[in-house]
């Protein structure tokens, strides 16, 4: 199952889309708001433990949806005053289109984008779901330290004490038991995707906040010449973190590597004959999911991505 922007009747839409034994189903979230409009939260997935499906629509809504696709029932989410922790203007954080994976402390953490601006995701919240219920427990955001927060690059404009660094950007987020895997894009108060990041990172959290040693980390952006940023994503299969340039610019050219987690390797992935311009969006059990942002979407089934 997938979770995907689709085109429908000239606009964008966002979607569930089912693909099993290369039948294609889907389910339109219509309702819910343009894609990419800031006056709308973007509704954020959450794999439950039954293998059904919630979308977070809101802050105060989660609904369950089975593999099928049908809407099973819709829970009504308490605690919303937690997140006024870091509201601005009135308004609180905002849900923001990225899957929530995996359990941290029997909690699933949600990444919400900030209040007024769109494109930042800094905030790490914690959901606990029942089968009738569910509450926000708690948020919070990961300061700069244990991270090389380099800003402007330059030591000066950095030490400034008109400059503060509120909470570095989040990627992507999964529970594994007592830790967090992180990938941390970031600490720019910008976009990101427009003018580019200090560093990337992935790292593992603890149950009481410590940041570990980071597991893959690029950093000095700023000292080099041209804008230059990574995404990752945690794979579904868990084995990898997709690392997606943001910019043509560095070694990599803009192409896409993988960092095993269970090796410690960036592999550069070999991708099937004529889809050498698709990218990979997700792995699981021995296949690999590849798009070319459009129309096409490529199931490669290999043991090794670089064989």
């Amino acid at each position: 199952m997938f979770y995907a922007v689709v085109w429908w009747d000239g606009g964008a839409r966002y979607a569930l889309v089912s693909i099993a034994d290369r039948v294609v189903q889907s389910v339109l979230l219509d309702e819910l708001g343009e894609p990419f409009d800031v006056a709308y939260d973007a509704p954020a997935p959450v794999l439950l433990d039954d293998g059904a499906l919630g979308v977070i629509v809101d802050a105060s809504t989660l609904r369950v949806y089975g593999t099928d696709l049908q809407m099973r029932h819709e829970i009504a989410i308490v605690g919303g005053d937690v997140l006024d922790r870091f509201a601005r203007h009135g308004q609180r954080p905002r849900v923001t289109a990225h899957a929530s994976r995996g359990a941290f402390a029997a909690e699933h953490v949600v990444v919400l984008d900030e209040p007024i601006a769109v494109g930042n995701p800094r905030y790490l919240a914690f959901l606990r779901i029942g089968e009738t219920d569910a509450t926000w427990t708690r948020i919070r955001t990961l300061g700069p330290d244990g991270f090389p927060v380099d800003r402007f690059g330059d030591d000066e404009l950095n030490e400034s004490p008109d400059v503060s660094v509120n909470g570095c950007i989040v990627g992507d987020a999964v529970g594994y038991g007592d830790s967090l895997l992180v990938c941390v894009e970031g600490s720019d108060a910008s976009s990101v995707r427009k003018y580019g990041a200090d560093f990337f990172a992935i790292t593992r959290i603890t149950t009481d906040g410590t940041v570990t040693e980071p597991l893959y980390q690029q950093s000095g952006w700023k000292r080099q010449p041209g804008k230059h940023g990574i995404t990752g994503k945690v794979t579904s299969s868990g084995r990898y973190v997709l690392l997606t340039p943001v910019f043509a610019a560095g070694e990599w050219k803009g192409r896409q590597r993988l960092f095993d987690l269970e090796t410690g390797d960036v592999i550069e992935p070999v991708l099937p004959r004529g889809a050498a311009k698709m990218r990979i969006v997700d792995h699981h059990e021995a296949a690999f999911w590849l798009s070319d942002g459009a129309q096409r979407i490529l199931c490669a089934e290999a043991e090794e991505p670089h064989g």
